[in-house]
């Protein structure tokens, strides 16, 4: 059986005035009680409206009048005659602070309205057991926008992302979901491991982390962030994209990529191809490297290419200059040749019509790609 209601306990509570056991009690008296929980909930949302309250100086010449008024000692009635301004001073302070608060619950009650209107998303505990803000969940729980899910030392959660599919969440994991509708499901994963699985329409799902954004395709993929932030994309199939600020990754099915905070998306490469391609790969990402070493690893990168890795080499393109562009160029069409049209000039001066065409001929299922992507597959042209 519950014990007494926590009513006159919530307001501390929420401030963090009440001791570590008091604070123990009312946590597990919101667990099982639904009353408590509700004004819980209207009392932090009241916090929340307080809190976009800005305080207003008074004007420097208010302080003269309000001496002069003093000194004289007027009649209240006297008072509002002789001083007009001076009254309309100190009523101005309460006007202004009702009409910012009718502001504020008007634009609040817009906010909090379209944020139920947002579907949360079902949580179900594979083991262990969760927190969803302050709120433990044993088996099954929600999880609305705004709020945010963290996993135990042992624990697996497994969430619904609309009707387009999945993600399970890994012990120690924190994840936000950040926006939830037919078309636009997007969450924040700041640190641990999630495995989603969408079926969806390209850019129905996204996940934000510290250094870049995974962009879904429809597919399935295993998202790692450490940390630091630093993170590992692995797909295992369809396709994903990695970008951040107009630095793009498309990773296919058997390939991964990893992201740093300050560099965003490195070069995607195939899971089989060869330590040391991956090693030299990463150098060249995310290392600050002399001359000499950067030659190295780049010896390294274009002698072990395959065939396969053709669409590394593809991005490398965009992510080099000068000298370095022109050793990835030979190396890219000595795998794959461009395509009639595209030619050594084009690329070398980055022309994205050329560098598309050249993508189309790397062997990556490229009418699917184009389709999820860019739209209808051939190209149309005027």
């Amino acid at each position: 059986m519950l014990s007494k209601h926590v009513y006159k306990q919530l307001s501390a509570y929420c401030h963090g005035e009440l001791s570590s056991e008091e604070a123990q009690r009312v946590a597990e008296h919101l667990r099982g009680c639904e009353r408590c929980r509700k004004e819980h909930e209207e009392i932090k949302l009241g916090i929340f409206f307080a809190q976009q309250l800005t305080r207003l100086p008074a004007p420097a010449s208010l302080w003269d009048e309000i001496e002069t008024a003093l000194n004289q000692q007027p009649t209240p009635a006297s008072w509002r005659l002789k001083f007009p301004r001076l009254a309309f001073a100190f009523a101005w302070p309460r006007l202004a602070t009702a009409v910012a608060v009718l502001l504020v619950l008007s634009v609040g009650s817009v906010w909090f309205y379209l944020r139920l209107s947002r579907p949360a998303w079902d949580v179900e505990m594979i083991e262990g057991y969760a927190q969803v803000g302050s709120q433990r969940i044993g088996e099954n729980g929600k999880l609305a926008v705004g709020q945010w899910l963290k996993t135990g030392d042992d624990s697996r959660a497994r969430l619904s992302v609309g009707e387009i599919g999945h993600v399970e969440l890994a012990p120690n994991t924190r994840l936000r979901l950040d926006e939830s509708r037919s078309d636009d499901h997007r969450v924040t994963l700041e640190r641990g491991t999630m495995y989603a699985t969408i079926d969806a329409p390209p850019r129905a799902f996204s996940v934000a982390t510290p250094s870049a954004v995974a962009v879904d395709l429809g597919c399935a993929y295993t998202l790692e962030v450490d940390e630091s932030g630093a993170g590992l994309l692995s797909v295992t199939f369809g396709w994903v994209a990695f970008e951040v600020e107009g630095r793009e990754s498309f990773i296919p099915r058997f390939a991964e990529c990893h992201t740093r905070p300050g560099s965003g998306p490195g070069t995607p490469y195939y899971k089989e191809a060869s330590a040391s391609f991956k090693v030299a790969l990463s150098k060249l990402d995310f290392q600050k490297l002399s001359a000499a070493e950067r030659e190295a690893a780049l010896t390294t990168v274009l002698s072990e290419a395959r065939k396969e890795d053709a669409f590394t080499l593809w991005h490398l393109l965009t992510r080099t200059s000068g000298g370095e562009r022109e050793r990835v160029y030979d190396r890219l069409a000595a795998l794959v040749p461009p395509p009639s049209g595209v030619t050594r000039d084009g690329v070398l001066q980055g022309d994205r019509p050329m560098l598309d065409r050249w993508w189309d001929e790397l062997g990556l299922d490229t009418a699917s790609w184009w389709r999820m992507w860019k739209g209808p597959w051939p190209p149309q042209t005027k």
